[in-house]
């Protein structure tokens, strides 16, 4: 790996009933200039409880060793791979056994669009609706998973996209096994912010609705603000029409440094709503997750409604 270059591995949970979610991540961050970094991050959202805590804690690069065959990574005492993950670090401890369930991969590019160099930013959904048993605890807030239900992730490249909205559903209400990755981006071409494209992924129904490609996102829309985003679209005669919405209290603000060492904002909830309306095609459906999407804002821009955990 050389730089610039940053690799993310992530998990993310949401108790079955409650507004109690987790979400871990693993970075590698190579930028140019500066020196790089490997960093750990524990999120936990109990705004109900506890209230929400934050820790990230940079490590050398001598600490990570990242591997694809088996998919693993490791940073100082904190491990993860496909079927679990396992760590201590600043009052922090977690130990995770993770039970993939039987979907493929979602892939919100097109295998064309993960090989070449734009856009410069790539996503994976490994297991997009895996079963997560065991502990994690920040602080004085302590979390016992039983078959919570979330994903294990997996982004990289060579520069962060420089805007966006990301949302992501681990099974809907009254529809476990469907989900929901997407995105409203503005990717760049060099110095040139380019207009926001919209893609996803919804699965349903025993079928895949999705867009990944900017040639076909001419057929979508999306328009997001803190802490509101709308978006739509039309694929093979199915329209789809939805929005996701947080409450600044169910909202994690964290900074993060880009590739070229600029600082970005980013504004995370675990327990934001989505709701989902299809039509046309022989298909009229709704679909509803309540306080257990996932939505988050990167931007160059604070927002003051939200504190900065991290």
């Amino acid at each position: 790996m050389m730089p610039p270059y940053y690799e993310s591995r992530f998990i993310r949970a949401n108790h079955p009933d409650r507004a109690e979610a987790i979400w871990l991540r693993w970075t590698l961050l190579l930028p140019d200039p500066g020196l790089p970094v490997a960093d750990v991050w524990v999120m936990l959202f109990d705004p109900d409880g506890g209230g929400n805590h934050a820790v990230k804690v940079p490590h050398p690069m001598a600490a990570a060793d990242y591997r694809s065959q088996p998919w693993a990574a490791s940073i100082a005492d904190t491990a993860i791979d496909d079927h679990g993950a396992r760590g201590t670090l600043d009052g922090a401890r977690w130990d995770l056994r993770i039970t993939p369930g039987q979907e493929p991969a979602v892939k919100l590019l097109t295998d064309r669009s993960y090989r070449a160099r734009f856009p410069t930013a790539k996503t994976q959904v490994r297991h997009p609706l895996a079963r997560f048993d065991g502990t994690v605890a920040l602080g004085d807030t302590a979390f016992t998973l039983d078959s919570w239900v979330g994903s294990v992730n997996h982004n990289w490249g060579r520069k962060h996209t420089p805007a966006y909205a990301f949302g992501q559903v681990c099974g809907f209400d009254g529809h476990p096994r469907s989900s929901l990755e997407i995105v409203t981006a503005h990717a760049a071409l060099g110095p040139l912010r380019l207009p926001a494209a919209t893609l996803f992924v919804l699965r349903h129904g025993g079928r895949e609705i999705a867009v990944r490609s900017v040639l076909a996102a001419r057929h979508t829309r999306g328009s997001y603000e803190p802490f509101t985003w709308s978006f739509g679209g039309r694929v093979d005669g199915v329209e789809l029409r939805g929005e996701i919405r947080a409450e600044p209290g169910d909202v994690i603000g964290l900074t993060y440094t880009d590739t070229n060492g600029a600082t970005k904002y980013c504004y995370n909830s675990a327990l934001a709503n989505c709701r989902i309306m299809l039509s046309g095609n022989g298909v009229d459906t709704e679909l509803t997750a309540s306080r257990r999407a996932m939505f988050e804002i990167l931007s160059d821009d604070r927002n003051d409604a939200v504190p900065l955990l991290v």
